[in-house]
């Protein structure tokens, strides 16, 4: 009897020592919130939140926060039976209250976060609506330590309630990060990826702006700020433009071409692939071109685009005639393949390589048009066939709609005409083409060849015989080349240096009271006035 009541005492001792032991933060947690992990779930598979979900998680937040008040009441010693909330004092009294006032911090914020991922404004509209409009002034106000703290807020608890967030993020970016130090900005680049990647996941299918305009940001941004980082940078650019087309921006067009380089140097992509791009971007940039009315950043980026392909180890003939030979003979009968590498070999010059007539030809078997006529002109001149040469740029005129190309095709009959002797014929051709396209330098050059080549010395005013005083009118046409166009600066400067040389004998000329500064004007079949010079 005496052993059964010392076995039941020391069972009821276990008992109550149990009862009395500190319950753990986890298991005060959970005692007080039972619906977290079951009704109340922060799944990953759910893309929306309905209604009574919204209220349920808002209902919980609440208690989390009166649960948050128990806690800095206890701590404070003013926690009574009257004013609790969700913890009372006998709950609290042998807990770890530091760690579960971290649970609870820790918890809230998961909700807030993840209640931002799957509605507008998130866990509190109102809360989400103060910080857009604090956001939003201190970004008026260039006060971007202000400005970051609540963008800060809304990019983590309220990231789809408003495109300001991303839009407004890089003046924010360039300010954080020219004042990081240097072994921080590699943090503030990894906190702009994360931007970009943010964008596309909440407002990527923006119509004005969307995921491909946003990689093309993200592709460009990456390059600048991690130029070793190429091959990603190129992936995300690359998408972009597949995805933009016609609509991309210059700058990502430009950056793409920038990258494509950068891929071919390193040796991650062949020669023919900086040529396709090379003929896709140029060809989107002039689209562009034609489509818009501010020209002038296009045209910067065309420049910028043909001067990286210019000096590109991959533009010359040969690297290019390589790169499509083999995928024209793999597709012989790819049209528009054929098309793509007719136009590359023409863009670059490379009119003379048999690829290029072997295209040429089947084209203009399958649909004559304009740049087949034209194509087949520059066969007959390779192989001086000047007559079939002069009837096919005929053709060509006669079938093309474009003043700029028309003009590319008046200088080449004005170089044909030139073949022929006819000089006069070929002016009168080159004249066509500077009225077509007044930026066009060369037909100017061909035509200072041509008077420089005349040999005539005939005056009409005053009248007489002055030998090369074409001379005179031929650097007249190479100073108008410059003028129009920049681009053959160098060629009008060195035919300028050669022809000033040859410049008639003052003293022959004063003989017809031709001094310097006169205006006379040269015969023979020229007919243009000019002024003296020695």
């Amino acid at each position: 009897m005496k052993k059964r009541l010392v076995s039941l005492m020391i069972v009821f001792v276990l008992f109550m020592s149990v009862k009395l032991m500190a319950q753990t933060p986890e298991e005060l947690f959970n005692g007080a919130f039972p619906k977290f992990g079951n009704e109340i779930n922060c799944s990953d598979e759910k893309e929306s939140l309905n209604t009574e979900e919204v209220t349920e998680f808002r209902n919980e937040l609440k208690r989390l926060s009166e649960a948050e008040d128990d806690l800095i009441a206890f701590n404070a010693g003013a926690l009574t039976e009257e004013n609790f909330n969700v913890f009372t004092n006998k709950d609290l009294k042998k807990a770890d209250t530091e760690k579960l006032l971290a649970l609870i911090t820790d918890k809230r914020g998961n909700i807030i976060a993840y209640m931002g991922t799957l509605t507008k404004y998130g866990a509190d509209e109102m809360e989400c609506k103060q910080s857009i409009a604090l956001f939003n002034d201190a970004m008026k106000r260039k006060n971007y330590d202000d400005a970051y703290v609540n963008w800060n807020f809304l990019f983590h608890y309220y990231p789809m309630s408003t495109k300001s967030t991303y839009s407004k993020g890089s003046p924010l970016f360039n300010y954080k990060y020219n004042k990081a130090p240097k072994e921080e900005k590699s943090l503030w680049v990894d906190t702009l990826m994360m931007i970009y990647d943010q964008r596309i996941k909440y407002f990527g299918k923006d119509k004005k702006y969307p995921t491909g305009f946003i990689l093309g940001r993200k592709g460009r941004d990456l390059l600048k700020y991690r130029k070793n980082n190429v091959e990603e940078a190129y992936g995300y650019l690359k998408e972009s433009v597949k995805l933009q087309g016609v609509n991309s921006e210059d700058a990502v067009l430009l950056t793409y071409m920038q990258a494509t380089e950068g891929m071919f140097v390193n040796e991650k992509v062949e020669a023919d692939v900086v040529v396709d791009n090379y003929s896709q971007i140029s060809d989107l940039l002039t689209k562009r071109l034609a489509a818009l009315q501010k020209k002038t950043k296009i045209q910067k980026a065309i420049d910028g685009v043909d001067a990286i392909f210019a000096n590109s180890d991959a533009a010359t003939c040969t690297a290019i005639i390589g790169a499509y030979d083999k995928k024209y003979k793999a597709s012989p009968d790819n049209v528009e393949l054929m098309e793509k590498i007719a136009g590359i070999l023409d863009d670059k010059d490379c009119t003379e390589s048999q690829l290029y007539f072997d295209v040429i030809d089947k084209l203009n078997k399958i649909n004559p048009s304009a740049f087949t006529s034209y194509g087949l002109a520059n066969m007959s001149l390779k192989k001086e066939k000047y007559a079939d040469a002069r009837t096919y740029l005929k053709k060509a005129i006669e079938l093309e709609t474009s003043d700029s190309l028309k003009a590319k095709y008046y200088y080449k009959q004005a170089l044909v005409a030139n073949k022929l002797g006819q000089k006069q014929q070929a002016r009168t051709y080159a004249n066509k083409a500077i009225s077509l396209r007044k930026d066009f330098g060369a037909p100017y050059l061909l035509i200072a060849t041509l008077y420089a080549s005349s040999g005539c010395k005939q005056m009409t005013k005053p009248e007489g015989e002055l030998s090369r005083i074409a001379y005179w009118v031929a650097v007249d046409k190479l100073i108008q080349a410059k003028s129009v166009d920049p681009s053959i600066t160098a060629d009008a400067n060195r035919l300028i240096g050669q022809y000033s040389k040859n410049y008639p004998n003052k003293e022959d000329a004063f003989f017809y009271g031709v001094t310097k500064g006169t205006t006379v004007t040269v015969g023979c079949w020229i007919n243009e006035r000019t002024k003296v010079r020695f």
